[in-house]
């Protein structure tokens, strides 16, 4: 929802005055959307196009730029303070192990901090992956849960 990715962004970056935020699985949009609502400098990308033109269809309809690639994080080298992993989970894009660590250990590349959202605690991965635990919860709604990992590397 619209008020978790908020909270997210909240916890991702605390004190968004110069830190330069990133959402390498972005999907629609939605956790830039609040990023961008919230004056972050932030930028998104996905590697499937019906997503990435979703995502920049619900940015142009809120009147925010175009900050998305059609991109694969697996290739993006540094250059973030904060990276916002939120773990695709839908029938469509279910991840094995190995792809799960590969996407976790390419946001420790690519950022200092580390937020993971999944839909199963991954906690083992997470510190295979080179990462730093250093909060968590649980979000629910209804049956549905989303855990929420902040890591540094």
């Amino acid at each position: 929802s619209t008020r978790v990715a908020r909270a997210i962004m909240n916890i991702a970056v605390p004190q968004p005055a110069g830190v330069r935020a990133v959402d390498p699985c972005c999907g629609i949009g939605t956790v830039l959307i609040e990023a961008l609502s919230m004056g972050m400098d932030i930028e998104g990308f996905d590697v499937n196009p019906l997503a990435v033109r979703g995502a920049r269809e619900n940015l142009r309809h809120f009147g925010y730029p175009d900050v998305v690639k059609l991109r694969d994080m697996r290739e993006v080298e540094g250059g973030y303070d904060t990276a916002i992993l939120d773990l695709p989970y839908n029938l469509c894009s279910k991840l094995s192990e190995d792809e799960q660590l590969d996407l976790l250990r390419s946001a420790r590349r690519m950022a200092q901090r580390v937020v993971v959202i999944a839909i199963d605690p991954i906690e083992p991965s997470i510190r295979l992956a080179g990462l730093t635990i250093t909060d968590g919860c649980i979000v629910k709604k209804g049956s549905f849960a989303r855990y929420v990992t902040v890591c540094e590397r």
